[in-house]
């Protein structure tokens, strides 16, 4: 048996950055990161990831949009040592407004939106299409410049790396039973792993665990299509509209996604990609042409009724957590709910509400039972 201080089951990038601040804040403390397969190999080792602030139709600013995105930037900083390649591609991200109904939300997200200073612009029609003449013809658009596109496979893999030489020990294994027993034991068939504190962030998979199978958590399949192209494509913004289509490298775009909520199996399939190239045809007439299908990949996200991610400690079981819900933002919140979920299980700090795992009522029933029984 194999002793740690916590064991946090889920190697995307809600794991990670839990094991980076928990580590960081305490590095005499011994973390375990499990993982049923390989680092990075459910829905956050998409190629290509997208980091977009904006959200909606209306173009509001997300949810704690300044502190995430400082923190993601301090975290590429930290460990593009450890990667052989470059991580990200600080483009900025640009929403065409495709109709004028569009366009009207825009310029009024502009004018009316709590945004950094310095994150956004407006660029009107005439400039758009100079700027883009690539572009399917908009109604003007928004430029995100802090937008960017994260070479997410080589991110987990530097983050792998620079977490290992901190004390972080990665196992990985296949299936795996967590049982509450000398605190909380995981057994993979092989190896016992036991600590007094587990923390669950196995995205859509964290409802498999017996004690999370109530969690408010919906499964949506993402297909995306990587393409080879012709010219360069690495100093193109990345584009959002019906998903968004990235640059990846010099000659690479990745397209994306499908938001699939009924599937019949997690791989990619022709009619997936059928979708991604109709997108990238008709976003961006002028480069199909020049590009052809290369790749396909496809993960599973999980998201909640209010799309915001969920973090709590289980309300019948205590030293159990999870952290699951990213959703499409998995890139821009996890550093930060990653540190404040460090802090709250090195400290005591108290998580925020819009986060919580009570602010669904299940939960709150389920933790009011708890305490009735325990009087």
């Amino acid at each position: 048996m194999q002793t740690f201080d916590v064991i946090i089951v889920g190697g995307g990038l809600a794991g990670l950055a839990t094991a980076a601040h928990l580590i960081e804040s305490k590095k005499d403390l011994k973390v375990l990161v499990y993982d049923a397969r390989e680092i990075g190999q459910g829905a956050s080792g998409v190629p290509g990831g997208m980091v977009n602030p904006v959200t909606g139709q209306k173009a509001n600013v997300v949810w704690r949009a300044e502190t995430s995105m400082q923190l993601l930037e301090q975290r590429i900083d930290l460990i593009s040592t450890h990667a052989s390649e470059r991580l990200s591609l600080n483009n900025g991200v640009l929403r065409p407004a495709i109709d004028e109904k569009l366009s009207q939300n825009f310029r009024s997200a502009m004018k009316y939106g709590r945004w950094p200073k310095g994150w956004v612009e407006w660029v009107n029609a005439n400039d758009t299409a100079a700027k883009h003449p690539h572009l399917k013809k908009a109604s003007g658009s928004i430029f995100v410049r802090k937008g960017k596109v994260i070479q997410t496979p080589a991110y987990l893999q530097a983050y792998k790396i620079f977490l290992e030489k901190l004390g972080v020990v990665f196992e990985t294994g296949g299936p795996y039973q967590l049982n509450k027993e000398n605190g909380w034991t995981l057994d993979n068939g092989s190896t016992f792993f036991t600590a007094p504190v587990a923390v669950i962030t196995s995205g859509h998979k964290s409802r498999e665990n017996k004690y999370w199978n109530e969690l408010p958590l919906s499964s949506v399949k993402g297909q995306l299509a990587v393409y080879t192209c012709d010219e360069p494509v690495d100093t193109l913004p990345a584009i959002s509209a019906y998903g968004y289509i990235a640059p990846v490298d010099r000659n690479t775009l990745a397209v994306g996604s499908t938001y699939e909520h009924h599937y019949s199996d997690e791989g990619p399939d022709e009619e997936g990609a059928g979708l991604l190239d109709q997108k990238l045809e008709e976003l961006l007439p002028g480069l199909y042409p020049k590009c052809r299908l290369t790749d396909q990949w496809s993960g599973i996200r999980a998201t909640t009724p209010d799309r915001l991610p969920i973090v709590g400690q289980h309300p019948e079981h205590e030293r159990l957590f999870v952290f699951a819900g990213l959703g499409s933002k998995g890139l821009l919140y996890s550093e930060f709910i990653g540190k404040i979920l460090a802090e709250h299980l090195l400290t005591g700090l108290k998580l925020p509400k819009d986060i919580s795992l009570y602010r669904f009522s299940k939960f709150r029933d389920l933790r009011e039972a708890a305490r009735d029984n325990a009087k």
